[in-house]
């Protein structure tokens, strides 16, 4: 009797662990999200989902586009009628993707679609797209994460695309972005609304077909070796190119382009000049330093500015309105002869060196530098970035030469700076790190308004000469402290430079201008290094803050009401 007993609980601790292994062979699944959030393949329900848990998954991934997903999830449907219409539906909208949606395979030829999940969730309720409203601006990026999730008009696609399809199925596109991966081919025909036109990051040798793109005004490419662009013949745009390489710029329909902007460009065929139409307006340039070797092995060498470059660029440009020239090196500045340009169209010149991080010494200060510019009469603004000198010499721009001049502009160092020669109002802006002396020629006396931004000056600027030598000065810092400087009655700003300012002298009496209590360094700061302050005769209407930060420490005497005073704590000084 016993031994039956036995035999009948061990049969049932057998028939126990069986059901037990077979439930753990059962597919698990996560919580079914009541919305249209992202659903990850790894998510499923748990045990004994029923029906309508596994139709409202496929639902989901349908409008997600995981056509794959969801076909796996109709498998698990007991219910042939619920099943045959979901698949109806998968059927419909896979084709409907296939059709109106943008999509791409990578390199393991794995397809994705794109841009497309309201789309499709708008067809699926209304059945037509006619009436359907697309964002005119399509951004197709790169991500390093492989996040692909991204709001309507923004879809990041993978770096190893090789093709991508139905750019023309969005013809309202107004504005393109595209990082383009490893595609050879992209197809733009179609795009007919197509006014800006960005890509980032091709493969050497991309062709771009932009041939119904009538209306393109803009066309940026950055990291696009070689690319190739065929136009429209009557598209006319700005084309922005940087840090390139090409056989050459022919291929960008350089010859229809109404402004040119080159950065960090390098060519095999340097005749630039030779494919730019002869109406551009605009020319933006970048001198880089040294050669470089592209994906095919060959060299590709810099835009020169040197006198052969100089002599075309007048001789094929007459038209030109606006030039800005920036070099990478020093010795290539020196070496460029910009008093040979010819341009009887040009409004304004922009000429620089590229800034380096840190100060420049004065060993690498370079040669002298003045500047006529007598062959460009048109010249209504000048601009002089980041050069350093001993001496700067402008005095050959004159009102003869130059007579629609209006502003000139110098920033950068020098022992001495000559303004222009101009006999007519002008404004003189100058932003230096170091400047010992200013000089006016006699025939520009009273003729310039000079204003100075972030100066320093080793020895003091004289401000009596600047006031009786300019028009007007601005932003000069004023030699004597304010308990012995006696204020003109036309001065409107005052500039002072001393830990110890005063004011309670008779002469600060119905002072009417403003004060300035910003030191020659770092004048853009709030923190003055101040300690000690008398605004003595002073009103809230003479400064030029509405608060003020002092040292710690610092004695304050007669703030006028309403004005703050902040004590800066310990290491925060200026």
């Amino acid at each position: 009797m016993m031994d039956k007993i036995i035999n009948r609980y061990a049969s049932y601790l057998l028939l126990l662990g069986a059901l037990f292994c077979l439930s753990a062979c059962h597919r698990s699944y996560e919580p079914l999200p009541r919305d249209e959030r992202q659903i990850s393949p790894e998510a499923g329900g748990r045990l004994h989902m029923n029906q309508a848990e596994i139709q409202s998954r496929a639902n989901a991934y349908i409008r997600q586009l995981a056509f794959d997903l969801a076909r796996q999830e109709l498998e698990l449907l007991s219910d042939k009628v619920v099943r045959d219409s979901l698949q109806s539906v998968l059927d419909k909208a896979e084709k409907f993707a296939d059709a109106h949606l943008i999509y791409l395979y990578d390199s393991k030829h794995r397809k994705r679609y794109l841009n497309g999940k309201k789309r499709i969730a708008y067809f699926l309720e209304h059945g037509y797209l006619s009436s359907y409203e697309d964002d005119p601006s399509l951004v197709l990026l790169t991500l390093e994460d492989g996040n692909y999730s991204q709001p309507e008009g923004m879809d990041y696609v993978p770096r190893d695309m090789s093709e991508l399809y139905n750019l023309s199925a969005y013809p309202h596109t107004s504005s393109l972005e595209i990082s383009a991966g490893q595609l050879e081919r992209l197809d733009l025909r179609g795009l007919q609304d197509l006014r800006r036109l960005q890509i980032k990051g091709a493969k050497d040798g991309l062709i771009v077909d932009a041939t119904d793109c009538a209306k393109l005004r803009e066309i940026q490419v950055t990291g696009t070796p070689n690319l190739t662009i065929r136009q429209h013949p009557d598209a006319r745009f700005k084309l922005i190119v940087s840090k390139s390489y090409f056989s050459s710029l022919s291929k960008l329909g350089v010859e229809q382009a109404t402004s040119l902007y080159l950065e960090d460009v390098r060519l095999r065929d340097i005749d630039l000049l030779g494919k730019v139409s002869p109406s551009i307006t605009s020319l933006s340039i970048t001198v880089e330093a040294g050669d470089v070797y592209g994906a095919d092995g060959l060299r590709y060498r810099p835009l020169p500015f040197d006198n052969t470059f100089i002599t075309q660029l007048s001789n094929q440009l007459p038209q030109l309105q606006r030039l800005q020239v920036t070099f990478a090196e020093r010795q290539d500045f020196d070496r460029a002869s910009f008093d040979k340009l010819k341009l009887p169209a040009l409004q304004e010149l922009s000429i620089g060196i590229r800034p380096k991080k840190g100060a420049v010494a004065r060993s690498s200060w370079g040669r002298n530098v003045h500047f006529s510019l007598s062959g460009c009469p048109a010249l209504k603004k000048v601009e002089l970035l980041h050069l350093y000198a001993p001496e700067i010499d402008l005095s050959p721009l004159n009102s003869s030469t130059t007579p629609q001049l209006q502003q000139v502009l110098f920033s950068g160092a020098t022992e001495t700076l000559t303004a222009p020669s101009l006999s007519h109002t002008f404004a003189f802006d100058v932003e230096v790190e170091e400047v010992e002396q200013i000089n006016v020629p006699p025939s520009a006396k009273k003729k310039g308004n000079l204003t100075l931004r972030d100066y320093n000056s080793r020895g003091e600027l004289d401000h009596e000469y600047l006031r009786s030598q300019f028009a007007s000065v601005y932003g000069l810092a004023v030699s004597l402290p304010p308990s012995k400087y006696v204020p003109h009655t036309d001065e409107q700003e005052i500039w002072f430079a001393f830990n110890i300012l005063d004011f309670s002298g008779e002469q600060w009496r119905g002072f009417k201008g403003l004060v300035y209590f910003r030191g020659l360094h770092g004048t853009a700061s709030r923190t003055i290094p101040i300690d000690y302050l008398d605004f003595g005769h002073l009103t809230k209407a003479n400064i030029s803050a509405s608060s003020i930060t002092v040292n710690p420490g610092c004695i304050v005497k007669n703030a006028p009401e309403g004005l703050r005073i902040y004590y800066a704590s310990a290491g925060q000084q200026e």
